[in-house]
């Protein structure tokens, strides 16, 4: 097969294997068949959040791309608003979570070890 087309409202909500899992993602990257990086859609309801959590022991770096709703992301303890068209990153060393405002909140994840030269 050459490409892989998933409909992200075809799959099932429920939290992945990684430490940082959400009861709310859906996992993107492991319908479509990518093993290089995870590729998450995590739909929160409202008020609800996803697990503070860093990436000091994996490496791992995070950035996630606002598509619906809003809300806020925390990172370590300071909040900051989040709506549709942003994207944002955040420092492997620094907790994180994000929560969803009254409207929910659904975000695209991308998480990765960077690139070695």
């Amino acid at each position: 097969m050459t490409f892989q087309i998933v409909d992200a409202s075809a799959l099932d909500v429920g939290r992945g294997p990684h430490p940082a899992a959400s009861p709310f993602e859906k996992r993107v990257g492991e319908a479509v068949g990518i093993t290089a990086f995870g590729l998450y859609q995590i739909e929160l309801p409202a008020g609800e959040e996803t697990v503070p959590h860093d990436h000091r022991d994996d490496r791992a770096e995070d950035a996630y791309a606002i598509v619906r709703g809003g809300g806020w992301v925390i990172v370590d303890g300071e909040e900051t608003a989040v709506g549709p068209g942003q994207f944002l990153a955040v420092t492997m060393e620094s907790s994180r979570y994000l929560r969803a405002g009254p409207d929910g909140l659904v975000f695209i994840a991308v998480c990765a070890a960077p690139a070695t030269p």
